[in-house]
């Protein structure tokens, strides 16, 4: 039984010298892998970026041919509405909408719907957003709409965004699932919606003509693109990251359909902040390589025939640049790049085995070398440690020593004197102590001096300094306190020592009280002695007026 602590803690000690062992063991692992890698590493890194190279290069196909594809069918709707809106038969009716001049247009809007089989609705909606005439794609045919059937989008937001747009302006809104009476339709639409603010010869609004063109045919059309890919991982984001177009149809139209976690950020966290923030490039994570490129359909600046040049196509407003920003994305899993390197092969599973092994054994004997060398070290700064501390330390009470303090509060008394803070010292005598060690013995006594210095320790604040300076005598410096603070932490400490109940063996208990005085730093004191003696004459004048008091040194 006698042994048990000596065990307990023989054992605590073995475990954390394991523990450390470990510790330096996964350093000197790590450290000289890092070492030995790093030799070999630019080289593998260039044959492993060469694989890289050799699949992202066969992607760019169909990342030309996609975002060529897309922005061709976004200029070629932007011309039939610049056309449509341009026309004599429109541009007539919004002059006089006499029923001749409407019969025309409608003839108009169910010919282009009918010709073009794209534009799943055409309309020109009044001032107030109510529909004045309405052609819907059904079958391949343009069916006008009857006028009882004609609804008011006042409320949608492509008739609000074009209410304050200057004549010539195109909005195209951002693509989403068409909805019919507050229901998505069935099979679901794709549409983008192309709409513009028209004004009559006197340049007064006329209305807004609208065109819901029906992208389904342009998604069928970059999803077959991608299945030409070997992997056919092919995405087309929104965004907001919303999948217009994916591999697992499952996952497109997250938005719409009130999926908020089907899309890309959700299932490739670490991708999308990169992808979201540039326009261009190549992302590599732990699952694989992404090659993305912003899409931008309704942006004809750059590398294209003569016929998308921007001096040919409409003005497009800037929210409408906001509402197309595409992503094209296509990844390439990381199980495909891997089955082409050299370290997944079997000769290299083995090769790089065996490497590690060794670099184990290594690690291992440096760790254990450097952990004994440590934990003599920690052994010997221990020792110093437990020295310096019963050299600053009253070894009966547990607080800072005469000399300790001193040194402490010299330092103290010097900061205050060049920062120009007020700085307090209090000397503490315990009343009539003789009388407690000639009635009760000496271990009564040390036992008071030990739950006086203790309440001192409890009532200060952790910024003010302790020390015991004699037999009975205590003192208490106060850093950057007033005056008036001073005297109110004293009183408390007076107040706290004098409700103090020293236990006797016998059962019962002794109280005792203090005499306190109190010396405020001045520009006279330039040693902390100096300003001792003030504090030492002050509990002087306590003492001789009562005891238990605090007196302020004049």
């Amino acid at each position: 039984m006698n042994q048990t602590p000596v065990n307990t803690e023989a054992l605590h000690s073995d475990l954390r010298l394991k523990h450390l062992t470990l510790k330096y063991f996964f350093a000197f692992f790590s450290g000289i892998s890092l070492f030995l890698f790093s030799i070999s590493l630019p080289i593998y890194l260039h044959y492993v970026q060469g694989i890289e190279d050799q699949l992202i290069a066969q992607e760019e196909t169909s990342v030309v041919a996609a975002r060529q594809m897309i922005q061709r069918e976004m200029y070629e709707q932007l011309h039939i509405f610049d056309m449509v809106v341009k026309s004599n038969i429109l541009n007539a009716y919004i002059n006089d909408n006499s029923l001749e001049n409407q019969l025309r247009l409608e003839d108009f809007f169910k010919s282009i719907s009918t010709s073009f089989h794209r534009f799943d609705q055409i309309r020109l909606l009044d001032n107030t957003g109510k529909e004045a005439i309405r052609v819907n794609l059904v079958k391949g045919e343009g069916v006008l709409v009857a006028a009882d059937e004609l609804q008011n989008k006042a409320d949608r937001y492509y008739f609000k965004s074009v209410q304050q747009m200057p004549a010539g302006q195109i909005y195209v809104s951002p693509m989403d699932l068409n909805i019919e009476n507050d229901v998505i339709e069935l099979p679901h639409k794709p549409t983008l919606r192309i709409s513009t603010r028209l004004y009559n010869e006197q340049g007064e609004a006329a209305g807004v003509f609208v065109i819901n063109y029906l992208a389904k045919g342009m998604l069928e059309r970059f999803r077959h693109l991608m299945t030409q890919r070997t992997n056919q991982q092919g995405m087309l984001l929104d965004s907001q990251g919303y999948w217009l177009s994916n591999h697992v149809r499952s996952n497109e139209w997250g938005a719409d359909l009130g999926k908020p976690d089907h899309k890309f950020a959700s299932f490739y966290p670490k991708a999308w902040p990169s992808i979201k923030a540039n326009s261009s490039g190549i992302l590599e994570i732990d699952s694989g390589i992404f090659r993305y490129k912003a899409i931008e359909p309704l942006n004809y600046l750059e590398d294209q025939p003569a016929h998308f040049r921007l001096e040919h196509h409409p003005t497009i407003t800037k929210e409408s640049f906001a509402n197309t920003s595409w992503k094209l994305v296509i990844f390439i899993p990381r199980e495909k790049i891997n089955q082409r390197t050299f370290l997944y092969q079997p000769f290299g599973r083995a090769l790089t085995a065996l490497i590690l092994v060794l670099v184990a054994v290594l690690s291992f004997f440096g760790a254990s070398f450097l952990v004994q060398q440590k934990n003599a070290a920690q052994k010997e700064k221990q020792t110093r440690l437990i020295l310096e501390k019963q050299a600053n330390i009253d070894a009966l009470t547990g607080i800072n020593n005469r000399r300790s303090f001193y040194e402490l509060a010299e330092k103290e008394l010097k900061q205050a004197k060049r920062k120009n803070t007020p700085l307090a010292v209090l000397m503490l005598d315990a009343d009539h102590f003789k009388k407690v060690n000639d009635t009760y013995g000496h271990a009564i006594g040390d036992l008071v001096l030990k739950y006086l210095a203790n309440s001192i320790k409890t009532t200060l604040r952790d910024v003010d300094l302790s020390g015991r300076v004699g037999g009975e005598e205590f003192a208490v410096l106060l850093p950057q306190t007033p005056l008036q603070e001073a005297l109110e932490i004293a009183e408390r400490l007076r107040k706290a020592l004098e409700a103090c109940q020293v236990p006797l063996p016998e059962g019962d208990s002794i109280s005792f009280t203090v005499s306190i005085g109190l010396a405020m730093l001045t520009i006279q004191e330039e040693q902390f002695d100096q300003l001792m003696n003030k504090a030492d004459l002050a509990l002087y004048q306590a003492k001789s007026q009562g005891r238990n008091r605090v007196e302020q040194a004049v």
